[in-house]
Formats: structure tokens, C-alpha cells, sequence
């Protein structure tokens, strides 16, 4: 690239190098004072509210670098902004106003500068014989007439930095606007350009544009399909152009429900105008490797994606992966959500998912899928490693075919592994559901059996019972009568959890059938343990301790430390509903070392508050508080909020004789975490609270 920022060796005082042939400035005719050239289109009709975007281009009109990038993805009104701010500002500027499309997004080649120079020179009335074809040349003459004069520039439509820089003027008194879909950042960082980002109309000004345009009135109709349609200026327009009435409305929100149909939908009527055209301007103009992770990126089942799990699609390593998603985002086909979060515009992802499906390989498509759904099953089985060590885990391939190095799959603590959880949980869902669509069965049971845990800790009830339900379909379709039994067993306790016992008796009863018929020990003790489970809430309390002190049985003889907790701190369940606190006091101390043996911090948070349940019976307050205190600190550190809430209130009740100002800090912390999680008993602690206060 050449530098026009920074003078050449000559020392010419306007900074331009001489261009060879170019007749030296000292014999060159005197340049006459210049016309004022007025150059700018005609400003859009019915232009809508830019408040904030108009507020920053004035106080860049009064800045002494006079350099703004206004920047944004195709369709989002940069060209209408740029040119409708000009024609307000125009009497600023008395020596006139200069326009050109530098045609970067366009059919056509991009402009040179040398043509758009050519173009304002003449418009200076400057002569052009010995300076044509020679840009620095033409770039120094041009700094020239306008030093100490007052011109507004509009370059629209700049691919890169490399057609704006000559075109800059060396004086303060002018300004220039360019306008860009790349945000241009070598112009900041080499030319102070401030940065005017463009994203899509508010709600209410898309609606308004759409009514002006059309003349329809503002009803809820007409707010569905301005969201539909994205709030793009372009695609309001178009929209509104086609809509004569509330039937052509109605019609429009049904063709565009479908994202193979939004693009065809979103052109004007001449097919002139329309996002797929102006997206192929942009996607055109992509180096191979950008357009391939652009194609690539559409596969992506989620609505946003991490660069790690984006490295894990594309095939490459995750330094790579980020650069390219920010050279994406730089050309505003990504937006970045958040630190090394990435998600398309929705009518971005359309025309990425077109270019994928016509240019990419069915067996490429399948290839980056897989890879990616095993990044994510490769850190779902971390998680569930972090939260339950001692718990069967799915099996993993030897060789994933995974691009290294990719981040560690392993977390330090259960703060770590949850929140991954949380911020990928969406896409987990939806992955899971792309693995059933491209019949890759063996993800789509591992992925959700490796997440149970989880889905126990955060109460994702729906999340827990829809993937372990999708887990079953597979496991059956896959012919592997194991997996079938996990899945029966995980959609029993997500159907049990909801108090649908009846059904989750049948999933647990399948379990044990299936699991005796091949002969796994293992799975029969799990399917007996979750069946004693379903007697107890159904009520059945003496048989459900019976069956429950069977599988405590075969759990020891398996040698299952957490297995056996869970069992035994059921066993203490059923004790206290019959009301028999000392046995489960037992029950209880005999869980507590297992559980920790095999570091299962929810299970041993689970086993303290029953201790303080335990001892609370007992009449003996100060144990309870301690064991309720225990619990409180173990689940803080396992993040389990509901958890956390639910000893904290107990903890609260007991201090309330003893330590007032305590209780009110336990039962206010347990308030604030249950109105969160919008738990069905905040009224009663409210209440409490209120009452201590």
C-alpha cells in the first residue's frame, strides 16, 4: 500500500511526491480560484430520525481533522445518512461539496482514486493535461486548491483505505465523510477518522419509515413485519413498496416466516434493488479464506457463536478462527456481542446459508458440522466431569479430528463450567437438534446425557426434558441398547422432576427391563434407585424405603462412593417424611464422607442441609445452624442458585432468635436469588422478611 499519509523526501510542503514526467510546480500555470462545485445526489425521501449518528458527523464537521467513517452492513442507510447530513451542512461549507461513488460494493469495479480525483479536479476547474494518470500528482494539485477554502466531501461506498487516502485534503477547514460496509480502521489509526457506526432503525422509526412510504397506518400488524424484515432502511422500503394494504401486509409476514424465501421477498419489483444483490457486492468482494468462513459460519445451528467453537467448524486453529471472524466483523457481515462472541444479522445468515448450500460440498457441510458438534461434546463432558467426577460419563473419540491447539477442554471449578454452559446453552439446544437432522445419532444422545448435570443444577426442566427425549430417538435409531437405557433413565428423572411420576415410572421401569435383559448390573441398581425415587413422591414412603435400601445395597457392592450418597441421603428423605430424625441423622453422617470422597459438591451441599433438616428435628439449634451453614458454603461454591436460596432461608429461620440482623441478611439474600429465579415460595420469604423488619 502506499503511504499518502506522511511527506516524501522531496519536502514539498503539500506532502505529495512528484510523479515522474509530471511537470514540477514551479512551471505549472497558476491555478485560478476554483468554482464551488455542488455534487451532491438528492437526498432520500421521508429520511427517518438519525439523532445520535447525525449528532456525532456535526461534531466531527467541527473537529480539525474533519474525517468520519460512517460504517454499517449492506442495506442500513450509510449512502442516505452521509448524503442527507451534507445536504443540511452544506452551507458550512461555501466552497462547495464534492461527491463520488467510489463503487467498492457494486457491480461494477471499484473506482480508482485516480478517476475520483480526475472527477473533482475537473469540478475545480483545474487544468488536468499534465497530471492525468498520475496519483500523486493529482492528489498534491488537488490538497492544493482547496487549502484555506471550505469543501465537504463525500466519498461513498470506499472498499478500503487504500481509495480514500488520496482524496484527503490538507486543510482543517474542510471536511470529509466517508462511507463504508468495512469499518476502515487503518483511516482511525493513520488519520484520526472518527467512527460513526450505522446499525438498524429503532422499532418505532423502522415502523414510521414503513408508513411513510406506504401510507398504511401503524398497527401491530405492521410492527411484526418491520422486525421480520430486519428494521434495514433498504428492506423497509421495500417492504412498504409492495404493501397496498393489510392483506399484501399479512401476505408479506407469511412469505417472510421462511428464511428460504426472505431474500426473493425482499427485492424490489425491477429486481434492481434487493439485500441478495447488495449482500453479492459485499460477499464478492471477500478473499478466498474470508469467503469460505463465511459459507462455513452459516452452519452454525446457534444464534451466536464463540471463535472456539467457530475454530472447531471452520478446521482451523482458534487464533485463526478470531482473526478471520474480526476481518468479518470489520466488513460488517459479523457482529461481535460480546468479548469473542460473534453472531450474523439474520438476513446475512440468509445469504451465507444460500452461498454454503451452492458452493460447499454436502460431505465439506457434514465435515465442519461434526467437528464442531465435537468441540461441544468434548466440553459438555468437561462440565460434567467438574460437576460429577464419579458419575459415568458418555464416551469420547480417540481422534475427534479437531483442529489444535483449541482451548483446554477442562474448567477449573464449577463457577467456570456452569457459566460456559449458560453462555453456549442455546446453542447446545440447537446443535442437538442439527446432529438428529444430519443423522449424526451419536451426538445427539451424547451431547444431552453429558448435560444432565447441569440441567440439574440451573432447574432447566424444559431444556432437560426436550434433549433427553431427542437423546432417547437417538439411541434408539442408533441400535445401542446402552445408550437407550441412560436415556430412558435421564427422561424419567427430567419427567419426574415436572411431577409427571406415573411417566417417569414407565421410563424407569424400561430402563430396568432393558438392563436386566443385557445383563448390566450397573443400570439395573441406577433403574431400581430412580424407581424408589418415584414411590417416594408418589407417597408409597415404606416401599419406596425398601427398594431404595436394595439399590443402597447394590451400589456397595459396586464399590460407588457417590452412588451410594445419593442413596443414602434418599434414605434419609423418606426417614424424615416418616418421622424418624435420628435414623436419618444416620443415614446422613454415613453419606457425608462418600460424597466428599468423590468430590460431588452438589450432592454433599444436598447431604449438609439434610443434616440441618435432621438436627433441626433433634431440637438441636445450634448443630442445624452449623450444618445449614455448611451447606450454604458448599453451594456457593458448586453456583447452585436454587440450592443456595433454599438453606439460606432455613439458615435465616433459625437465626432469627439468636441473631436478628443475620437473618435478615440470610433471608435478604435468599430473596433476592429466588426473585431471579422467579421460585414459586418468594412471597412466603417476602413475608418473613417484612415481618423481621
Amino acid at each position: 500500500m502506499r503511504d499518502h499519509s506522511t511527506p516524501s523526501g522531496s519536502g514539498r510542503p503539500d506532502g505529495g511526491a512528484r510523479a515522474p514526467g509530471a511537470v514540477p510546480d514551479a512551471l505549472a500555470p497558476p491555478l485560478s480560484r476554483p468554482a464551488a462545485p455542488h455534487q451532491l445526489p438528492r437526498a432520500a425521501t421521508f429520511f427517518t430520525d438519525r439523532t445520535m449518528e447525525i449528532t456525532r458527523l456535526d461534531a466531527a464537521a467541527h473537529e480539525n481533522n474533519g474525517l468520519t467513517v460512517v460504517s454499517g452492513q449492506a442495506g442500513v442507510g450509510k449512502s442516505a445518512l452521509a448524503v442527507w447530513w451534507a445536504h443540511r451542512m452544506k452551507d458550512r461549507f461555501p466552497d462547495g461539496q464534492l461527491y463520488t461513488d467510489l463503487r467498492g460494493y457494486h457491480t461494477l469495479p471499484p473506482q480508482p482514486p485516480e478517476e475520483a480525483l480526475h472527477s473533482f479536479l475537473l469540478a475545480l476547474n483545474s487544468p488536468m493535461d499534465d497530471l492525468r494518470g498520475h496519483l500523486d500528482a493529482m492528489s498534491a494539485r488537488f490538497r492544493s486548491l482547496l487549502h484555506g477554502r471550505r469543501v465537504l466531501i463525500v466519498a461513498d461506498n470506499a472498499r478500503n483505505a487504500e481509495q480514500v487516502v488520496p482524496l484527503l485534503p490538507g486543510t482543517p477547514e474542510c471536511c470529509v465523510v466517508v462511507t463504508s460496509r468495512s469499518d476502515l480502521n487503518s483511516l482511525a489509526a493513520t488519520h484520526g477518522a472518527g467512527q460513526v457506526p450505522l446499525r438498524p432503525l429503532p422499532q418505532r422509526d423502522a415502523v414510521e419509515l414503513f408508513s411513510r412510504v406506504s401510507g398504511q397506518t401503524k398497527t401491530q400488524q405492521v410492527a411484526t413485519l418491520i422486525s421480520q424484515c430486519g428494521r434495514l432502511p433498504l428492506t423497509v422500503r421495500i417492504v412498504a413498496q409492495q404493501s397496498q394494504g393489510p392483506e399484501d401486509i399479512a401476505a408479506l409476514i407469511e412469505d417472510l416466516t421462511d428464511p428460504d424465501e426472505r431474500l426473493a421477498v425482499l427485492t424490489s419489483a425491477d429486481e434492481e434493488t434487493g439485500m441478495r444483490l447488495v449482500l453479492s457486492w459485499s460477499y464478492n468482494g471477500l478473499t478466498p479464506e474470508k469467503a469460505h468462513a463465511f459459507r462455513l459460519l452459516a452452519l452454525h445451528a446457534g444464534p451466536d457463536f464463540s471463535h472456539a467453537s467457530a475454530a472447531a467448524l471452520l478446521g482451523v486453529r482458534t487464533g485463526t478462527a478470531l482473526r478471520l471472524l474480526r476481518a468479518l466483523k470489520s466488513d460488517n457481515l459479523l457482529d461481535e456481542v460480546s468479548d469473542r462472541r460473534f453472531r450474523f444479522h439474520d438476513l446475512i445468515r440468509d445469504y451465507a446459508r444460500e452461498r454454503v448450500l451452492a458452493e460447499e460440498p454436502e460431505a465439506v457441510r457434514d465435515a465442519a458440522i461434526r467437528r464442531e458438534l465435537r468441540f461441544y461434546l468434548r466440553c459438555c463432558d468437561s462440565v460434567d466431569r467438574v460437576l460429577a467426577p464419579q458419575r459415568r460419563h458418555v464416551p469420547l473419540d480417540e481422534d475427534d479430528g479437531l483442529p489444535q491447539p483449541l482451548p483446554v477442554f477442562g474448567f477449573d471449578d464449577h463457577t467456570s463450567a456452569l457459566a460456559w454452559c449458560d453462555a453456549e446453552m442455546v446453542s447446545l439446544a440447537a446443535a442437538v437438534d442439527q446432529a438428529m437432522q444430519r443423522r449424526m445419532h451419536d451426538m445427539a444422545w451424547k451431547i444431552p446425557i453429558a448435560l444432565i448435570y447441569y440441567f440439574v443444577v440451573r432447574h432447566h426442566h424444559a431444556y432437560r426434558h426436550d434433549l433427553s427425549a431427542i437423546a432417547l430417538r437417538a439411541a434408539r435409531l442408533s441400535h445401542n441398547t446402552w445408550a437407550e437405557i441412560w436415556a430412558e433413565i435421564c427422561l424419567g428423572g427430567a419427567t419426574g422432576e415436572v411431577g409427571r411420576h406415573t411417566e417417569a415410572a414407565t421410563h424407569f421401569t424400561n430402563a430396568l427391563n432393558l438392563s436386566r435383559r443385557t445383563g448390566d448390573r450397573h443400570w439395573e441398581t441406577i433403574a431400581r434407585y430412580n424407581l424408589a425415587w418415584t414411590l417416594r413422591v408418589a407417597g408409597r414412603y415404606e416401599e419406596a424405603y425398601v427398594q431404595q435400601q436394595e439399590a443402597l445395597r447394590q451400589h456397595t457392592g459396586e464399590g460407588n462412593q457417590r452412588s451410594q450418597a445419593i442413596s443414602l441421603n434418599e434414605l434419609a428423605t423418606i426417614s424424615l417424611i416418616l418421622g424418624r430424625p435420628q435414623r436419618a441423622l444416620e443415614h446422613l453422617m454415613a453419606a457425608l464422607p462418600l460424597c466428599r470422597e468423590a468430590e460431588d459438591l452438589l450432592t454433599e451441599a444436598a447431604v449438609l442441609h439434610q443434616l440441618g433438616a435432621a438436627s433441626s428435628r433433634l431440637e438441636d439449634r445450634t448443630a442445624a445452624m452449623d450444618w445449614y451453614g455448611q451447606a450454604v458454603a458448599v453451594r456457593r461454591r458448586a453456583d447452585d442458585r436454587p440450592g443456595l436460596a433454599e438453606s439460606l432461608v432455613e439458615l435465616g429461620r433459625l437465626r432469627i432468635e439468636s441473631n436478628l440482623d443475620v437473618a435478615r441478611e440470610a433471608l435478604g439474600e435468599a430473596l433476592k436469588i429466588m426473585e431471579l429465579l422467579q421460585d414459586p415460595r418468594t412471597e412466603e420469604v417476602r413475608s418473613l422478611l417484612s415481618s423481621l423488619l
